[in-house]
């Protein structure tokens, strides 16, 4: 005869190799096994937040938001399973809703790393710089070892213009995270901007070289490779990313002014013509470059560009 606690530890088996296979990219078998389990017991609190977090990843929102309630009102006080709701919510554009889970989980759990960076990024979104950076901070305080909480600090100092603790915060990054294109991206940009271009280059071919789909890396390269004159190099860089995002507006008027620094002035007219097209606004050049976070050799390039239009 099985007893209690060797069923709770087969379920909890079980359910470890389930977040194994979501983990491992195979959904639609961890689905399948949370059916089953569900089928044989529809009480199965912790069967409901895998499924709901499986149906987030799919994408199927009304599935999703079902079964994540449903686990809650299983488990009211559960703090995972209102972080995974608050994700959805998140997804959902539904902000108050999300920075509400966010909150009860932290009253359930003080120190639950993850509802601080949930929420610490939904304060980002608002432009609440402080209360982010409190929010990530407390999340590095509860779990110095979190690199994920780390990365997302840097992100805010870098929104505050704080490009040396950025950098301190990638580095560190980096170190528990391993190889990570976007950390490398972000790397790229503290150092382009403490004026350290050959390290910001470095940083940004690292991150292409792990993730060839990375336009923002080949973009920021471009950047690079423009203020040292090698218009080549940027023009190439900049191609590569707009095959990877062909409305983006940085990148059409990226390669306009490449097109133009290389004496190819039909072409650069038809590029900026076409960020004109979306909004009338970039007929300013300044304009163009705080909109772009451009430094001033592509803004001084962009200006000789709009004065042929």
């Amino acid at each position: 005869m099985t007893t209690q606690p060797e069923l709770e530890t087969e379920l909890k088996s079980q359910l470890s190799q389930i977040e194994a296979l979501m983990e491992g990219g195979e959904i639609d078998e961890a689905m399948d096994q949370l059916d089953e389990l569900l089928e044989k017991d529809d009480k199965l609190a912790p069967a409901y937040h895998l499924r709901g977090v499986a149906y987030l990843e799919l994408e199927n929102i009304k599935e999703a938001l079902h079964d994540l309630n449903m686990a809650l009102r299983l488990d009211r006080q559960n703090p995972d399973y209102l972080v995974s709701r608050g994700r959805l919510h998140v997804v959902r554009n539904d902000a108050n809703e999300a920075m509400s889970d966010f909150k009860r989980a932290l009253k359930f759990d003080p120190h639950h790393a993850d509802a601080y960076i949930e929420r610490g990024e939904l304060w980002r979104q608002k432009g609440n710089l402080v209360k982010a950076e409190a929010d990530f901070n407390a999340a590095v305080e509860h779990n110095p070892d979190n690199g994920e909480a780390i990365y997302s600090r840097g992100i805010i100092f870098a929104d505050m213009n704080r490009h040396a603790d950025a950098l301190a915060d990638y580095n560190r990054a980096l170190e528990l995270m391993d190889d990570d294109t976007d950390v490398y991206t972000s790397r790229g940009a503290a150092y382009f901007y403490l004026d350290n271009l050959e390290a910001a280059k470095t940083d940004f071919t690292k991150a292409i070289e792990l993730d060839e789909t990375n336009a923002g890396a080949f973009n920021n390269r471009a950047v690079v490779e423009f203020i040292e004159n090698d218009y080549d190099a940027a023009f190439k860089d900049y191609e590569t990313a707009l095959e990877l995002m062909p409305t983006e507006r940085i990148l059409l008027g990226g390669l306009a002014i490449t097109h133009h620094a290389m004496g190819h002035d039909e072409e650069a007219i038809k590029f900026w013509t076409a960020i004109m097209e979306i909004d009338r606004r970039y007929r300013d050049a300044d304009y163009a470059g705080r909109e772009f976070l451009w430094p001033e050799p592509l803004i001084a390039e962009a200006r000789k560009l709009v004065k042929k239009l």
